[in-house]
């Protein structure tokens, strides 16, 4: 469907017992705080929460919760 101004999905991501790169479309963007995570922890899951800006048409990565 289409995204409205402050949606927000929550993504898992947990590598198979292999480091993964992670690979991100021009539709995602983070500040430096935090940063779109560049590769998963072996064995560890990391989630992510991002909410819809509709203005630029981004999706703006505002939590990351890593090492779990």
């Amino acid at each position: 469907g289409t995204p409205t101004e402050g949606q927000g999905p929550f993504v898992r991501a947990k590598d198979n017992g292999t480091s993964r790169l992670l690979a991100y479309a021009s539709i995602y963007r983070a500040s430096t705080d935090p940063p779109l995570p560049s590769g998963t922890v072996v064995g560890k899951t990391m989630y992510l929460g991002f909410v819809y800006n509709s203005t630029d048409t981004k999706w703006d990565l505002v939590a990351v919760l890593s090492n779990i």
